[in-house]
């Protein structure tokens, strides 16, 4: 390797690092504070409803002499409509999105074990069985908690992912710094 594929690896490293310690910070401060940083998440996302409403919209303007502009455009203006709805009450946002996430998890476990039961001939469907059956539980734990887990739980898993994303990202840059070195 040579001495600057070697000083590319290292800064783009350095900033890796340094973004990964921002995770981590944030994930921490996430979960220490779930509730402030579940308002956080809920803003967020109803955010981004707006920004895909306007898509849609702009999408079906482009559109509008094809086939399902009405439709198109429908779509993009429910979106907004959505967007209203959350924006204007925060913790109706929160409330929802926590019910939203619980369902899903659900039905994800639900298919997961139904999908393990149709590959069980295969090898390691245990491991779907046991992904499913864990989905099952969570979700269970939080429909029902379901109105108070939503002033915490958006805000503890965005702060554990960023914590787990975070710690990757400064390790795996130290990792790589280590065999060129």
């Amino acid at each position: 390797m040579n001495a600057d594929t070697a000083d590319e690896i290292q800064q783009s490293s350095s900033w890796s690092i340094a973004l990964g310690v921002v995770m981590v910070l944030l994930g921490v401060g996430a979960i220490l504070e779930p509730f402030v940083a579940t308002i956080a998440v809920a803003i967020a996302l109803t955010w981004f409803l707006l920004i895909v409403g306007i898509v849609r919209i702009v999408q079906a303007v482009q559109s509008r002499r094809q086939k399902g502009f009405w439709l198109k455009l429908l779509v993009g203006l429910f979106y907004v409509l959505a967007w209203i709805l959350l924006i204007t009450n925060v913790f109706g946002a929160a409330l929802t999105f926590t019910l939203v996430l619980g369902s899903l998890i659900l039905v994800e476990g639900i298919l997961e074990v139904i999908a393990a039961f149709k590959v069980r001939p295969d090898g390691n469907w245990i491991w779907l069985l046991f992904s499913g059956i864990l989905s099952i539980i969570l979700s269970v734990l939080i429909l029902y908690q379901w109105p108070s887990s939503a002033t915490w739980l958006l805000g503890v898993y965005a702060g554990t992912s960023f914590l787990f994303t975070g710690i990757w990202m400064i390790m795996l840059p130290l990792a790589v710094r280590k065999q060129i070195s």
